[in-house]
């Protein structure tokens, strides 16, 4: 059976009061937290290696050359990142240490770890203050829009050198020559008249070397069709003699 005697009603309004002032208190932004990130560490040091390069010009910092290495941690990634600058590629960072001048910044923030102790040296540390002011101060670059992958590809094709022509296949060079040989059959002395000799035509062929430009006699019966569409003298496999350029051209060419 339910309960329904009146003692039973405050225990349960009290209850759904509690439930209704803990939803309230956990949404109330009195209750926000603000999270803090861990500040960042510099120092100074010598390079170890040739390995490491400059976050802000990408170049190799050699061996032994002086680098300001900055130390962050992430704890979204929960590992430390470290970053390394030249020293006249170093900038104050203007957030985090916003209106902290290059001299506040090495006097205060800037460890020394180097292997002679160069913050000491007020020559060495006048020459690092410069770096970094100088960094400091460079204007920013400005932001160039970004171009539209139709005007780059147009850009391009301006750029780029006009094509030449497709050089066009051609058959070998050939001329041709008549040669006329006469007949040695003579007609019979006892005929009358005349004595006629009989003549055959033949066509000669030549072929032109891509290379040289010099004219080989083509063998009989072969025809300039069967050669390739670029011909060399090297390729003159039925007269050594002139299988070079460097031989002179045949007579009659």
């Amino acid at each position: 059976s339910i309960n329904r005697s009146p003692s039973s009603l405050p225990s349960f309004h009290s209850l759904i009061a509690s439930i209704a002032d803990a939803l309230q208190s956990s949404t109330s932004p009195s209750h926000t937290t603000t999270k803090i990130m861990p500040p960042s560490t510099h120092k100074i040091e010598n390079a170890k290696s040739g390995r490491s390069k400059c976050k802000r010009c990408k170049e190799v910092i050699a061996d032994g050359e002086l680098r300001i290495v900055t130390e962050a941690y992430s704890e979204t990634r929960d590992m430390d990142f470290t970053s390394n600058y030249h020293t006249q590629c170093f900038k104050v960072p203007p957030r985090a240490m916003a209106g902290v001048s290059p001299e506040e910044f090495v006097d205060e923030h800037l460890e020394d770890c180097s292997n002679d102790d160069v913050l000491s040296d007020p020559e060495t540390l006048a020459e690092i203050i410069a770096d970094i002011t100088l960094a400091t101060n460079a204007p920013k670059k400005k932001a160039t829009k970004k171009k539209s992958k139709a005007d780059a590809n147009e850009e391009e094709e301006d750029c780029r050198p006009a094509k030449k022509a497709k050089k066009a296949k051609k058959k070998a060079p050939v001329k041709s020559e008549e040669v006329t040989e006469d007949d040695d059959d003579t007609s019979d002395d006892s005929e009358k008249g005349d004595s006629s000799s009989a003549s055959s035509t033949s066509e000669q062929q030549w072929v032109g070397c891509d290379s040289c430009g010099k004219w080989r006699k083509l063998p009989a019966n072969t025809s300039p069709d069967t050669l390739p569409d670029e011909w060399y003298c090297n390729m003159n496999t039925w007269d050594t003699c002139f299988a070079t350029c460097e031989a002179a051209e045949e007579e009659g060419a």
